[in-house]
C-alpha cells in the first residue's frame, strides 16, 4: 500500500510557474497603451505636416470662395474677438497675418476696423451681418436702417483696407482687440455682390507639427523597446 502510494505521488505532475509575473503584465500593459498614445501622435504630426504642405495657398489657409449678395449698404462679418486686451494672449503670433480677397466687377471697399468703431460708423445704416460663411448659402442677419452719411473711404479708423474693381486684398496683421471686416461699395451706394473669400497665415503649424511627430516617435520607439525588454525577461526566466 504504502509503495503505490509513493508511486501516485511521483506521477503527479507539478503545474509550472508562470514568468509573467504581476509586474511584467502591468508594465506591458502601460507600455502598450503608450504605445498607442506614440502611434495617434505621429498620425497627427503626419497630418498636420501634410496640411501645412498641401493645403495652403501663397502661405494662406483659406475658406472656400462664396457668393455675398446684399440689397444693403454694407456686408459686415460678426465680431472678430482677439482678446480684450494684450495680456489676453497674442493673436498676432498665433494668426499671424489674416487676409480677406473680394472680387466685383464695380468699384467695391474692403476695411477691417474695430467692433466699436464700425458699429458707429454702421449705426442706423441698413446692413448685412454674415453669420454662417461656412454653409453653400451663407446666412446673414438683416439690420434695417438707412444709407451711410459717408463713403467708407472716409474714414480713418481703418487698419486695413482696399478699394477699386476687380479683386481686392486686405491683409492684416492680427491684433489684440475685438474687429470687423467690412464690404461695401466704394461710393457707399446699396447693392452689394462679390465673390469673398478669408484666408490665415498659420506659420507655426509646421513647428507644431514636427514637435508632435517627434514626440509621438519618441514614445512610440520608448514602448516598443519597453514591450521587447519585458518579453526577454519573461523568456529568460523560463530557461532557469
Amino acid at each position: 500500500m504504502t509503495d503505490g502510494h509513493e508511486q501516485s505521488s511521483a506521477a503527479s505532475p507539478v503545474p509550472p510557474r508562470s514568468n509573467w509575473t504581476a509586474g511584467r503584465v502591468v508594465g506591458l500593459v502601460f507600455s502598450s497603451i503608450g504605445g498607442l498614445i506614440g502611434l495617434a501622435l505621429l498620425v497627427v504630426g503626419v497630418a498636420l505636416v501634410l496640411i501645412y504642405a498641401l493645403g495652403r495657398d501663397n502661405g494662406y489657409f483659406n475658406s472656400d470662395r462664396k457668393d455675398l449678395k446684399s440689397a444693403t449698404f454694407a456686408i459686415t462679418t460678426g465680431e472678430i474677438d482677439l482678446g480684450a486686451d494684450e495680456l489676453d494672449w497674442a493673436p498676432s503670433a498665433v494668426l499671424g497675418n489674416v487676409r480677406v480677397q473680394a472680387d466685383s466687377e464695380q468699384p467695391v471697399f474692403v476695411g477691417i476696423g474695430s467692433d466699436e468703431d464700425v458699429s458707429r460708423y454702421l449705426a442706423g445704416v441698413a446692413h448685412d451681418e454674415l453669420i454662417d460663411f461656412n454653409e453653400d448659402q451663407p446666412t446673414f442677419a438683416l439690420h434695417a436702417g438707412k444709407a451711410p452719411r459717408a463713403p467708407p473711404r472716409r474714414r480713418s479708423f481703418w487698419v486695413a483696407k482696399s478699394e477699386g474693381s476687380g479683386e481686392q486684398t486686405v491683409t492684416w496683421n492680427a491684433e489684440s482687440g475685438r474687429w470687423t471686416a467690412v464690404v461695401m461699395n466704394a461710393d457707399g451706394a446699396r447693392g452689394i455682390n462679390v465673390e469673398a473669400e478669408a484666408g490665415i497665415k498659420l506659420d507655426w503649424v509646421i513647428w507644431v507639427g514636427l514637435g508632435i511627430l517627434g514626440i509621438g516617435l519618441l514614445i512610440t520607439v520608448g514602448a516598443v523597446v519597453l514591450i521587447l525588454h519585458i518579453g526577454r525577461r519573461a523568456s529568460r526566466a523560463a530557461l532557469t
